[in-house]
């Protein structure tokens, strides 16, 4: 009998073992950081759409690196694959659009695109056109922006609006507060649940991700975080550079572009994309 005991406790003495060591594995080999591209469409009636919203979330690991979220100008000069140099938020227009019935562009070469300019990889994309952007709003009862609350319709205005004081900027400011509004509120699990059930059903919205992969880094964030779920503040950044009108060859006038600082913008990859 005192073998049985001995040889019992032996045996679940190495199970803990082995999967301690599995787990450390795991974690390990989770991957640093997940992102996720948001894009928000401008796409009416029948027209193709092109990128009116394009940001990166950024979530890490590891709790002591910085949460991002990273503001890409629609005008942003970039080179599309097999499009030349543009502006960014062509690259949702051209090409063959992912799903032919659906009112959505084309995700595919815009992740590429922004892959190519930052560097990193994405690891998700989320769409919504107009039309889902006001149900969302809608479905978690409005958004805060600047201590105001807000209904479908002024957040649609707030997100849509160029032309005030600020101009683009002081709009995707907005996009931003709007995000990290409906982001909170997705804390509570019943508006998690809602949220993830829409944008998986919805013919206006499209939400794709890799279940093996964001489980796998799923598990990493939660080991890292000692079964606490939170991501902490999050840092707002914009991709920099330079406004001004450039001759395009590729339209034969001259247009309105954003000039990426590309050394900037590889600051602020590598202190919050890597």
């Amino acid at each position: 009998m005192k073998k049985f005991v001995i040889g019992f406790f032996i045996v679940v003495g190495l199970i803990f073992i082995i999967g301690a060591i599995i787990l450390g594995v795991l974690y390990v080999a989770a991957p640093d950081r997940y992102n996720v591209l948001i894009i928000g469409t401008d796409q009416r009636g029948d027209e193709r759409s092109r990128s009116d919203v394009l940001m990166v979330f950024s979530i890490p690991k590891n709790p002591k690196e910085q949460t991002t979220l990273l503001t890409i100008p629609r005008d942003s000069k970039v080179e599309i694959p097999g499009e030349g140099e543009d502006k960014i938020t062509h690259a949702y227009v051209y090409g063959k659009k992912k799903d032919p019935d659906s009112s959505l562009g084309n995700v595919d070469l815009t992740q590429s695109t922004v892959e190519n300019l930052l560097g990193i990889k994405m690891d998700a994309t989320l769409e919504y056109n107009f039309d889902s952007f006001s149900e969302i709003v809608d479905l978690i009862g409005g958004v805060n922006v600047d201590g105001t609350q807000m209904d479908s319709d002024d957040a649609l205005l707030a997100a849509r609006n160029r032309y005030r004081a600020g101009g683009d900027f002081a709009r995707t400011e907005d996009q931003r507060q709007i995000f990290q509004s409906i982001l909170a509120q997705a804390k509570n699990k019943d508006v998690a649940t809602a949220l993830y059930h829409y944008m998986t059903t919805s013919k206006n919205a499209r939400l794709q991700f890799s279940r093996m992969s964001a489980g796998h880094f799923g598990l990493g964030f939660y080991m890292r975080r000692l079964g606490r779920i939170s991501i902490g503040d999050i840092t707002e950044e914009v991709v920099p550079g330079k406004g001004g009108t450039q001759y395009s060859a590729k339209f034969g006038q001259n247009l309105y572009f954003w000039g990426v600082d590309e050394e900037g913008l590889e600051e602020i990859v590598e202190e919050g994309f890597r």
